[in-house]
């Protein structure tokens, strides 16, 4: 017994003095979503990515960095040849074996949340900053952010009437219109910068017909700035249905940014307060 308890004093005094090794922090990053990639770059932690997706394109010099494909259809020998240890992807990435071949090579995949929210954007952020090593710079960051909606909140309060938006995800020439219903990131941007979604009664992305259309009535079209997913108010409003809305009358048409409008990123402040302004101009500039 005496020499088991001798032994046992031995093995704790070793174990005592052996050094505790921290574990590095990830210095080879791959991003899998816009919106995660720009909170990479404003936490000034853009020198560790070796590799993005399709989605990223803010800021541009995220554009010049190696692709490893658009977001939901990785591509495993694409990433793993940037020798990454850590990949960062939205909870909607993948395809979901893809992520897992990664992780089977070793390499650590941290999934984030993909939701449309002003919480789901804190969460993105600190989740990032605690990947990164720098919660200091995320709860900062977050602040910041949180100061510029607030701007946007206040401005609200002296909305007397919400406006209606209709959100075109693709007119396809004028055919088969694909509007943004319920559970939508358009959905969630038009609420937040204090108007009412047109759309009501459909779920997700979907195309409507021109009685549909007419029905809905909205008092502004919203579009992202893209060739392929807009088009000119003159043309937009000589499409079927969309000729007897009150959009129409004075041709409103707001085209923004894809990336800022839909990403729910650290921009997202800046994003409501781009359409809340072309949305209530006239409030704006009674301030």
């Amino acid at each position: 017994m005496k020499l088991l308890s001798h032994s046992m004093r031995w093995l704790s005094a070793a174990l005592l003095a052996v050094p505790v090794i921290a574990s590095a922090a990830p210095e080879r990053i791959v991003v899998v979503d816009g919106a995660l990639t720009e909170i990479v770059y404003a936490l000034g932690q853009e020198d560790k990515l070796v590799g993005v997706d399709t989605t990223s394109v803010y800021p541009a010099a995220a554009t010049q960095l190696p692709q490893v494909g658009y977001k939901r259809a990785l591509s495993a020998e694409g990433t793993l040849s940037l020798a990454p240890d850590l990949v960062i992807a939205s909870e909607d990435a993948g395809p979901a074996g893809i992520l897992g071949q990664i992780e089977s090579a070793g390499v650590t995949v941290a999934s984030v949340t993909a939701k449309a929210s002003v919480d789901a954007v804190g969460e993105k952020v600190k989740r990032v900053a605690a990947l990164l090593e720098q919660p200091d710079a995320g709860e900062a960051l977050w602040q910041s952010i949180q100061a510029d909606i607030e701007t946007v909140q206040a401005s609200q309060l002296r909305l007397s009437k919400p406006v209606k938006v209709l959100f075109i995800l693709n007119a396809s020439g004028g055919r088969n219109l694909v509007v943004g219903g319920a559970n939508t990131h358009a959905d969630a941007i038009i609420k937040l910068a204090g108007a009412e979604n047109a759309v009501q009664g459909i779920e997700g992305y979907k195309p409507v017909t021109t009685e549909a259309l007419v029905a809905m009535a909205p008092d502004v079209v919203l579009m992202m700035k893209r060739n392929e997913h807009s088009m000119p108010a003159a043309e937009l409003f000589a499409i079927p249905g969309l000729d007897r809305v009150p959009a129409a009358d004075n041709q409103r048409l707001v085209t923004m940014d894809g990336m800022l409008l839909l990403g729910f990123g650290p921009r997202i402040g800046r994003a409501m307060k781009q359409l809340h302004e072309a949305l209530y101009p006239a409030v704006v500039a009674a301030q």
